[in-house]
């Protein structure tokens, strides 16, 4: 008998935003960012009831379109590698060569996005030298330098150390006319940067707002942790407006200055 990986998803969502996806192992987040980045039923077989379309989009109308505009940056950074570059440099040029930029370009756009990426001094050498945190950026760099207006990313900085997930999330929030789907366990970061959030839970979309709304108003069978300020201002009984706790740190101080 089949069972359905997701189901009962129906949304709409303003593009431009920063949509955090959140959910417990098995909760249907990756098939989710497959499915959006039409990797499912492109490439992974499957079937699919319903339609949807990303910024006018749908991959099943017109896949190369909608892959030209989709930047994807799953959860094995080396399986999404050419393996074909000799440097980083070369492995950063690569999509933009197969689409006949100009090499002035692509001497552009690779400088700069090893540097937004913190790669400019791996630019040498060989992709497979790198760590797991410069790999994983790696990854990001080449889904981006095509500047894409999707940008789906599955749990992108797992293997990246603290200074590493920190200056990522602070890039995320410089990204501009971008539609960003993001899987992340980071929490903390998330409701720092989120326009929205999408919980997952059993292969359905459970819960979808902001971070504030959402992590108010958690359910204990999706078992999803609260953030750090929710708990210190929970502890602390500060409250912002309409009786809820803060989320971010901003929100935080808002809760502070309002309570003292």
């Amino acid at each position: 008998m089949e069972t359905s990986q997701l189901k009962n998803i129906n949304i709409n969502t303003p593009i431009g935003q920063i949509i955090g996806i959140v959910g417990n192992s098995h909760s249907g987040k990756s098939t989710l960012c497959r499915v959006l980045a039409g990797i499912i039923p492109k490439i992974i077989s499957a079937t699919i009831s319903g339609t949807y379309t990303i910024a006018g989009r749908s991959p099943m109308d017109d896949w190369t379109a909608f892959n030209t505009s989709t930047g994807v940056v799953l959860q094995n950074p080396a399986g999404q590698l050419s393996g074909l570059a000799d440097t980083v440099a070369d492995e950063l040029a690569f999509d933009l060569i197969n689409q006949g930029t100009s090499a002035d370009v692509i001497s552009k756009r690779v400088a700069n996005v090893a540097a937004q990426m913190g790669l400019t001094d791996q630019l040498r050498q060989k992709p497979e030298s790198l760590s797991g945190g410069q790999m994983q950026r790696l990854a990001i760099a080449t889904a981006i330098i095509t500047q894409p207006q999707i940008l789906i990313m599955d749990d992108p900085t797992s293997e990246m150390d603290p200074v590493g997930r920190q200056q990522f999330f602070h890039w995320l929030t410089t990204v501009k006319d971008t539609t960003v789907f993001i899987v992340s366990s980071e929490i903390d970061d998330l409701c720092e940067v989120a326009d929205s959030i999408w919980i997952m839970s059993e292969g359905e979309l459970v819960s979808q707002g902001s971070p504030q709304d959402v992590f108010n108003h958690l359910s204990p069978e999706w078992q999803i942790p609260t953030p750090t300020v929710y708990q210190m201002a929970e502890k602390m009984n500060w409250r912002l407006t309409g009786d809820v706790f803060p989320v971010a740190a901003e929100e935080l101080k808002e809760a502070f200055d309002a309570t003292n």
